[in-house]
C-alpha cells in the first residue's frame, strides 16, 4: 500500500470518514430514488441480511488484512533486535584484535549503529543509509580480511570473522523485512469494499425514509478507525505504531563508555 504513504495516517483517518459518510448520504439518495420509481414504498430489495453479509465479508478482509500487517510489524520489532544483538556481539569480539584495527573496528561498529538509528528516526532517507551502511560493510571486512591474511586464523578470529559476517547478513535481513508490504490489490479491495458496504447501508436506511445520522456517524468512526490501525501497521517507521527502537538505542549506550 505504498501509494498511501504520501497521506498523513490522521488525513487518511478522516478522509475515510468523510467518503464513508459521503457514500452512506449517496446510497440513501439512490434508495429514495428507487422506492419513488417503486410500485411498493417503503420497500427495499437491500434488506438487512445483505448489508450484515457485505460488512461480514469486509470484516473478514480486514481480519485476514490485519493479521498480514501484524506479521510484517512483528517481523520488523524482531530484526531491530537481532540487529542489536549482532552488533553488540562483533562489537566484544573486535577487542580481539591489536591496536589500530580493535579500536578501528569499534568505531566503524558503532558508527553503523549511529546509522541505522538515524534511518529508523528518519533522520536520514533509507537509500542514504544503505549506501553508508554498505560502505561500512566493506570497510570492516577489509580489517577482517587483511587480519586473516597475515596468518590470524585462530579460533578466536574465526568466532570475530562470523560476527561481523552476521552483522552484513542481518542488515539484507532487516531490508527485507522492512520493505514487506501488504499487497496493493489487498488494500484496494479493502477500501472499495468499506466504501460499497456504506452505501449499501445508505440503500437500506432508506426504506424508512429516515436517516439516523448518529449511528451512521458513530459507525463510520469505529469502522475507519480499525482501517486506519491497519494501514497504520503497514507503515514500517511512520504513523503512531512505529517499531520500537529501544534495543539500537541501548547497545549504543553499552558500547559508548568503552569507545572513547
Amino acid at each position: 500500500m505504498e501509494y498511501l504513504d504520501l497521506l498523513p495516517i490522521w488525513a487518511f483517518f478522516v478522509g475515510m470518514v468523510l467518503v464513508a459518510l459521503a457514500a452512506t448520504e449517496i446510497g440513501f439518495r439512490v434508495g429514495m430514488h428507487l422506492q419513488g420509481r417503486s410500485s411498493n414504498p417503503g420497500e427495499s430489495r437491500i434488506t438487512g441480511s445483505v448489508v450484515g453479509g457485505m460488512l461480514g465479508l469486509v470484516g473478514f478482509l480486514m481480519a485476514f488484512s490485519i493479521g498480514i500487517t501484524i506479521g510484517h510489524h512483528s517481523e520488523r520489532k524482531s530484526m531491530v533486535i537481532k540487529e542489536a544483538n549482532t552488533i553488540g556481539v562483533a562489537w566484544l569480539r573486535a577487542g580481539f584484535l591489536d591496536e589500530p584495527d580493535s579500536l578501528l573496528l569499534r568505531k566503524h561498529l558503532r558508527e553503523y549503529a549511529e546509522i541505522r538509528l538515524e534511518a529508523a528516526n528518519q533522520v536520514i532517507d533509507l537509500p542514504t543509509a544503505l549506501l553508508r551502511s554498505e560502505n561500512i560493510h566493506e570497510k570492516m571486512w577489509i580489517i577482517v580480511e587483511r587480519n586473516v591474511k597475515q596468518g590470524n586464523d585462530t579460533d578466536i578470529m574465526a568466532s570475530l570473522v562470523h560476527a561481523v559476517n552476521e552483522v552484513i547478513d542481518t542488515h539484507t535481513l532487516r531490508i527485507a523485512a522492512a520493505t514487506k508490504r501488504l499487497p496493493a490489490v489487498l488494500g484496494l479491495v479493502l477500501i472499495l469494499s468499506t466504501i460499497l458496504s456504506f452505501s449499501l447501508v445508505g440503500v437500506a436506511s432508506s426504506a424508512d425514509r429516515k436517516r439516523n445520522t448518529v449511528a451512521i456517524f458513530l459507525f463510520s468512526l469505529v469502522f475507519t478507525a480499525v482501517l486506519t490501525i491497519l494501514f497504520d501497521l503497514d507503515r514500517p517507521q511512520e504513523g503512531m505504531l512505529t517499531v520500537s527502537q529501544t534495543a539500537m538505542t541501548d547497545v549504543l549506550r553499552r558500547i559508548e563508555p568503552f569507545s572513547q
